[in-house]
């Protein structure tokens, strides 16, 4: 589920004025790129399922269902998900000013410019409530759609106030663990298609035989099976693409022949691509 808004739907709470631009919600099946918003810019973000990792401001984080984060003004963040389950998020972009001449009861929120936690609010029920209104468009949605946002900014100030679970606090070995995870998820949903161990290895600093025993480790699995899995990812996205063919598809996940393609495909997932096609075209 791939769904987009520009709904400009401006309002004010108490002397905060809010201009909403932009409504998301998308499964990530790539990585995220490294970027940030300029002055006055947030971006909330709303994992409703599935799994994957951040790095913000150089700290790398666990995604899972429920966290709530948010980046505000030149916050670097990017975001890689989990191959085997790729998490789905909710976000909502748009851009405060304040009025400095007296105080606000967002005044917290607006000088706290990242914050990650989990959810401790009906964030979810709203959010899907939202999206609804935008897809119906029943008369007067515009007006609904901007009494629910600001409730769900009222969620987010509450939010601020409440402890942290969800931050990755911890020694610096700790950081590093997660830092090594972060960089080996984004390698293979970048570079499935050519990656070796000793590429690998000389991107985390360890040798292959450290590397293997991270993998397994941290995975659970082997260099050759996460990049089996990686490359399957990447076929069954393409066959869901009009106009791939196996021959491209073979070529563009590391497979020699058609045949190599088809024979992992079948053993992986106990069908062949055309079978695998018909299934989800009738899905």
């Amino acid at each position: 589920m791939n769904l987009f808004y520009q709904p400009n739907i401006q309002f004010v709470i108490e002397n905060v004025s809010f201009f909403i631009s932009n409504i998301a919600c998308e499964q990530f099946l790539v990585p995220v790129p490294k970027h940030a918003h300029g002055n006055e810019s947030y971006e909330l973000h709303y994992i409703s399922s599935g799994y994957g990792s951040a790095r913000i401001n150089g700290s790398v984080y666990k995604l899972v269902p429920d966290m709530l984060y948010i980046t505000g003004p030149h916050i670097e963040h990017e975001q890689v998900p989990y191959i085997g389950n790729p998490m789905t998020e909710y976000s909502v972009f748009f851009n405060i000013h304040k009025d400095t001449s007296s105080p606000s009861c967002l005044d917290q929120f607006i000088n706290t410019p990242f914050w990650i936690g989990e959810n401790a609010s009906d964030l979810h029920t709203l959010l899907k409530v939202i999206f609804k209104e935008l897809k119906h468009k029943r008369v007067g949605y515009l007006t609904e759609v901007s009494a629910l946002l600001q409730q769900a900014v009222i969620f987010l100030v509450r939010n601020y106030q409440t402890p942290r679970p969800g931050t990755l606090s911890g020694t610096h070995s700790e950081n590093l663990y997660e830092s090594r995870g972060f960089l080996t998820d984004k390698a293979f949903l970048y570079e499935y298609r050519d990656i070796t161990l000793a590429g690998l290895s000389m991107h985390l600093g360890l040798s292959d035989r450290q590397t293997e025993r991270f993998l397994k480790d941290y995975y659970g699995k082997t260099f050759a099976q996460k990049r089996t899995d990686a490359r399957m990812s990447a076929a069954c996205v393409m066959l869901k693409k009009a106009g791939s063919d196996l021959g491209v598809i073979a070529e563009n996940t590391g497979y020699t022949s058609v045949d190599s393609l088809i024979n992992a495909f079948k053993k992986y997932y106990n069908m062949t691509p055309k079978k695998y096609l018909q299934l989800h075209s009738e899905d």
